[in-house]
């Protein structure tokens, strides 16, 4: 099971700073271990990504998520609770962690997203297809041979088995590639394509959706941006993140810490989900949407001095217009080192930001000022009881 911890000992990986952290490959004993150490620290809490987390918990998961939490003493959160009322099941069954731990004397939080993260997928680079059953040995080859793999339509029919099966899991998901819109292109023959639907295509050229999808790639060398379109996007849906979210251990966010930033862009979920209470679904109200966003992390997380607006705590305020509160789409930038690509997302309706009581944004635009530091545990926060 991958785990990782916030405060941990390895010999294998360390963080920016040079200090040790938990191997994504130990053992349950040795992230007990490692869950004890923490406790032993102040101000320190655990996170873990397991695989049950995109799909459904195993008993072993739950007891190995209770006993770290109780072990440590401390609050462990996991990301990211997926909420589809296609399958009402899912929600229950990975909550049932968190009431395993209440009774263990641990606490396991859940973070889930209030937006519907916008996400692009390839099949020339490596994305979350390559996790379907069966399908990475095909994504895994040369791009010539790749592309006379999905050319082949037995090949294809097989990958289509493996990945409407139960054995994909939550990747099932992806399996719809009629929904999916054109992103970028890069040849001629796509000239036209971004921004059209794969089924629409494909019934212009009396093409199966998979064919269809796999010849757009193909002309572009498998270099064509796709996105996939959301099947959780119901009213059913939503209603039922609207009761998870009441519940006692469940939080707003989730993060890959940046690992997919050209796949998935989850960072403007603050400003969408705050339009969306005040123009659109309105699910929560502005102000217990604000404490969602601000005061219930820094609780959960022990911040010192942050999360309200209060005498004496840190000047870390935004002003925004409810008229207009919102991201921008999604688009992908090339502004790393090397032009490197990234999805960005721009804020708007955000006409001021002040950390530490300085102004970094003015009117959506960043003020270069950089007033921020990075929080260390036990300095910088207090040690947070499971009870």
């Amino acid at each position: 099971m991958p785990g990782g911890l916030s405060t941990t000992q390895s010999s294998t990986h360390s963080d920016g700073d040079g200090r040790p952290v938990a191997s994504r490959h130990a053992r349950p004993a040795e992230l007990l271990a490692l869950a004890k150490a923490v406790g032993e620290h102040e101000g320190t809490q655990i996170e873990a990504i397991v695989a049950g987390c995109l799909d459904q918990f195993s008993d072993a998961e739950i007891d190995l998520l209770v006993e770290m939490s109780a072990t440590a003493g401390r609050p462990l959160n996991w990301n990211v609770l997926t909420i589809d009322a296609s399958v009402p099941e899912h929600v229950p069954r990975q909550l049932t962690a968190s009431e395993r731990a209440r009774k263990a004397g641990g606490r396991v939080v859940a973070l889930t997203m209030p937006i519907l993260t916008p996400m692009n997928m390839s099949l020339g680079t490596f994305c979350a297809l390559n996790l379907i059953p069966g399908w990475g040995p095909v994504l895994g080859l040369p791009v010539p041979e790749r592309i006379e793999k999905l050319r082949d339509p037995d090949v294809r029919a097989e990958m289509l088995r493996r990945a409407r099966s139960k054995e994909a899991g939550v990747f099932r998901r992806l399996a719809n590639f009629g929904r999916y819109v054109i992103g970028d292109t890069y040849s001629p023959g796509n000239e036209g394509l971004t921004g059209r639907v794969v089924n629409d295509v494909a019934a212009e050229r009396g093409q199966d959706p998979f064919e269809c999808l796999v010849e757009i790639c193909a002309s572009d060398g498998l270099r064509t941006v796709l996105w996939p379109m959301p099947t959780d996007n119901d009213p059913d849906s939503w209603a039922l993140r609207a009761e998870t979210w009441r519940h006692e251990d469940v939080l707003l966010g989730g993060s890959d810490a940046g690992a997919h930033l050209d796949r998935m862009c989850g960072a403007p979920y603050t400003t969408r989900f705050l339009g969306d209470c005040l123009r659109g679904r309105k699910l929560v109200p502005l102000e217990q949407a604000v404490k969602m966003l601000t005061d219930d992390p820094a609780q959960l997380f022990g911040l010192r001095e942050r999360g309200r607006v209060r005498e004496g705590f840190h000047a870390d305020l935004v002003l925004l217009d409810p008229e207009c509160v919102d991201a921008g789409q999604a688009t992908l930038v090339h502004d790393l080192p090397g032009d490197g690509p990234r999805l960005d997302s721009k804020a708007i309706g955000i006409r001021a930001v002040w950390v530490n009581g300085v102004v970094a944004i003015r009117d959506d635009e960043v003020t270069g000022a950089v007033p921020g530091t990075v929080l260390r545990s036990g300095r910088d926060t207090r040690t947070v009881s499971t009870t």
